[in-house]
């Protein structure tokens, strides 16, 4: 009902979440602050558009109040955390209650299912664990789903392979550069993906890649690829998904509220036009965060998908706002 919810009702939904989270934000320090300074209540929410009265959170913002400035109740309903990968300062770290972690294993096993799999499948993950949210991440919404799990973690390729033949996997996870690395192996050891194995579904994501490249990965592999997203500051994977149409990710609109602005002017750009993404928690408990300038760049794929979910598509990320340069007037982004 969620997915195909009337976007009459599911902005409803929103305003009464984005509610609720500016009261849950007024528990964290930082938030607590601005919104006195800002004069910033639950009752300024009359509509989704009443978002834009609420200040940006930047990357920066988390850093600087580190470790709990973000956080509600001092941490109190904390039980675990998730940290990023940065080599220098503060990293960002994200706080979970037991019901975030809940809600954000319910999104992943959404997602999972949208693309096929169920309980019957035997879904084997070859991300990293840890501190890294696509292990865990991704563990806790298949045993959700009800499939059996193979943690089979980053790296060892012969490994991956047994346990993909020995089990019966028949969905991978797998950053794109590795399951073209795994295609490899399977043809160095003269095995056939395609009739050895159960593979089925691949999800790919946390690297940028070409639609060429996903499909030499379909091609080598025999499988169909779905493109995920998500950030450690959303929780981590399951903020979008592709659904069978493989034309854009369905981000859930009733967990995160969408914003697509021009990363000079902060101005919102219309339905197809590229711009940065910005997200707000609509339903986590221990560190809401409003208005996250994500540095992604982006657009919402105009129209209806054909699948019959209501939950706008973001395209696949196109480069991020903050490390692009340019070149005799063209603007040039690492990822091309």
């Amino acid at each position: 009902e969620i997915e195909t919810m009337t976007k009459t009702d599911l902005h409803k939904l929103q305003v009464e979440r984005l509610r609720e989270t500016i009261r849950n934000a007024a528990k964290t320090p930082y938030y607590s602050k601005l919104f006195s300074e800002k004069g910033i209540t639950p009752d300024l929410i009359e509509s989704i558009d009443d978002i834009r009265k609420i200040p940006f959170t930047t990357k920066n913002d988390l850093r600087t109040n580190y470790p709990f400035g973000f956080v509600t109740d001092k941490g109190a309903g904390a039980v675990r955390l998730h940290s990023s990968s940065g080599t220098t300062g503060n990293p960002t770290v994200i706080f979970h209650s037991q019901r975030d972690l809940d809600n954000w294993a319910d999104r992943v096993a959404r997602c999972l299912y949208m693309v096929g799999l169920r309980s019957t499948d035997v879904f084997q993950n070859s991300s990293g664990y840890g501190m890294f949210t696509g292990g865990l991440g991704f563990q806790y919404g298949a045993e959700r789903l009800g499939a059996l799990t193979v943690p089979a973690a980053a790296g060892n390729s012969l490994r991956q392979i047994k346990f993909i033949k020995d089990f019966g996997t028949t969905a991978v996870h797998a950053i794109p550069s590795y399951a073209i690395r795994l295609a490899e192996v399977f043809s160095e050891l003269n095995i056939n993906p395609r009739t050895d194995t159960s593979l089925t579904t691949l999800i790919i994501g946390a690297e940028p890649h070409t639609e060429g490249q996903r499909k030499r990965i379909e091609e080598a592999l025999g499988v169909k690829a779905y493109n995920c997203f998500g950030m450690s500051e959303m929780s981590g994977p399951g903020v979008a998904f592709e659904c069978p149409e493989q034309n854009g990710l369905h981000l859930w609109e009733d967990c995160f509220l969408l914003e697509i602005v021009d990363p000079d002017t902060l101005e919102p750009v219309a339905d197809g036009e590229i711009g940065e993404l910005v997200l707000t928690t609509l339903d986590r408990d221990c560190m809401p965060l409003l208005r996250y300038r994500t540095r992604d760049l982006t657009r919402i794929l105009p129209g209806d998908c054909p699948c019959g979910r209501t939950h706008r598509r973001i395209d696949r990320i196109k480069g991020r706002s903050d490390d692009m340069f340019i070149v005799k007037g063209v603007n040039i982004f690492p990822m091309q």
